[in-house]
C-alpha cells in the first residue's frame, strides 16, 4: 500500500513537471485542453459505469460554469474567488433541482432530458434580452484581475503553469472517483443499475444515491469549466453546445469508462488527434474513422484493452 502511494506521488509530480520542460507551449495548451475534456469525460463515464445513465448535457454545466464566472467578474464586480464561489453554489443548486426531477426516469428518458436541458441553456445565452450579460453569439471576454488563493488569475494563462494545475486536478478527481466507486455509494449505485426494483424491495433508497452521483459529476464538470475560462479568459456559446458533450462521450469511450483514469487518457488522445486531423483538413471524416476503429479494436477502451492484454500475457506465462 505504501509503495502504491509513493508511486502515485512520484507519477503526480512527474506528470506535472516533466512536460513543462520537454513540451512546447502549443503542445502544453493542447494537453491542457485534453485534460479538461478528460475531466468532463470522466464525469460522463462515472455516471455510465456506476449508475447506467448517459448524460448528454454535460456541456451545459461546463460552459455554464464559465459563463457564471465571467458574469460575476464583469457584471457583478465580484473578486475572482467570490465569482468562483457564487458560480459553484449556483451550479450545485441547479444540478440538485434538475437531478431531483430526472434521476427517477428510465435511462433513455434521462439521456433525452439532460440533452433538452443542455440545449435550452445553450440557446438561452443567445437571447437578445440577455445579450448584455452573455454577450450573445460573440461570447464574453473575462476581465482577469485579482487573485485566487493568493495566485494572480493572469498566471492561469501561462501554458506551463496551467498544465501543472490541470494535471494535478485531473489526477485528484480521478482518485476521488476511484474511491467513490469502491465506497458504499458506489456499491449501491451499481446494485441499483442492475436491478432497481429489487433494491427498493430490499429497503434501499434508490433516489438519494442517484441524485448524489448526479450532483457529484456535475461538480466535476463545473470545475473543468472554471479552469477553462480561467485559462482562456473567454467563454462562448460553443462551450455549451452539444458538440462538447458528444466529444466528452467519445473521449470516455476511447479511454474506457470502467476505470477512473481511462477517460482522462481518452481526452488527451482526442485533443491531439483533433489537431492532427484538422491540419489535414479532414477533421470530421478522420474523426469518424478513428472512432469506429477504436470501438472495434478496443471495445472497452484503451485502458480496458491494455488491462486485458496484460492479464492474457500473465496467464500465458503461468500456463507453461
Amino acid at each position: 500500500m505504501s509503495l502504491a502511494i509513493v508511486a502515485g506521488a512520484v507519477g503526480l509530480g512527474a506528470g506535472a513537471l516533466v512536460p513543462t520542460y520537454l513540451a512546447s507551449d502549443f503542445a502544453l495548451r493542447l494537453g491542457s485542453e485534453g485534460l479538461l475534456l478528460g475531466m468532463l469525460a470522466l464525469s460522463v463515464a462515472f455516471l455510465m459505469s456506476q449508475a447506467g445513465l448517459v448524460a448528454l448535457g454535460a456541456a451545459s454545466i461546463y460552459g455554464g460554469a464559465g459563463y457564471l464566472f465571467a458574469i460575476g467578474m464583469s457584471e457583478w464586480d465580484l473578486t475572482p474567488m467570490a465569482a468562483l464561489c457564487v458560480g459553484f453554489l449556483i451550479i450545485v443548486a441547479y444540478a440538485t433541482v434538475l437531478g431531483a426531477l430526472i434521476v427517477r426516469t428510465n435511462p433513455l428518458a434521462f439521456m433525452m432530458l439532460t440533452l433538452a436541458a443542455g440545449e435550452m441553456l445553450s440557446h438561452a445565452v443567445l437571447l437578445e434580452g440577455l445579450r448584455d450579460y452573455t454577450g450573445g453569439a460573440d461570447g464574453l471576454v473575462v476581465r482577469m484581475k485579482g487573485t485566487i488563493l493568493g495566485v494572480d488569475v493572469a498566471e492561469f494563462a501561462n501554458p506551463a503553469r496551467f498544465w501543472s494545475l490541470a494535471w494535478v486536478v485531473a489526477c485528484l478527481i480521478g482518485l476521488a472517483f476511484w474511491l467513490v466507486g469502491r465506497s458504499r455509494l458506489g456499491a449501491v449505485l451499481r446494485a441499483v443499475r442492475e436491478n432497481e426494483e429489487r433494491m427498493r424491495f430490499s429497503g434501499f433508497n434508490t433516489f438519494v444515491p442517484r441524485l448524489a452521483a448526479y450532483v457529484l459529476v456535475n461538480i466535476v464538470a463545473a470545475i473543468a469549466g472554471f479552469l477553462h475560462v480561467l485559462n482562456a479568459g473567454f467563454v462562448s456559446p460553443e462551450s455549451l453546445g452539444l458538440s462538447v458533450s458528444t466529444n466528452a462521450l467519445v473521449a470516455a469511450l476511447m479511454g474506457g469508462i470502467a476505470g477512473a483514469f481511462g477517460p482522462i487518457l481518452g481526452g488527451l488522445i482526442f485533443s491531439f488527434a483533433q489537431d492532427e486531423f484538422g491540419a489535414r483538413g479532414l477533421t470530421q471524416l478522420l474523426t469518424g474513422i478513428a472512432i469506429v476503429v477504436f470501438i472495434v479494436l478496443f471495445p472497452r477502451g484503451v485502458v480496458g484493452g491494455l488491462s486485458s492484454a496484460l492479464r492474457l500475457l500473465g496467464w500465458r506465462r503461468e500456463a507453461p
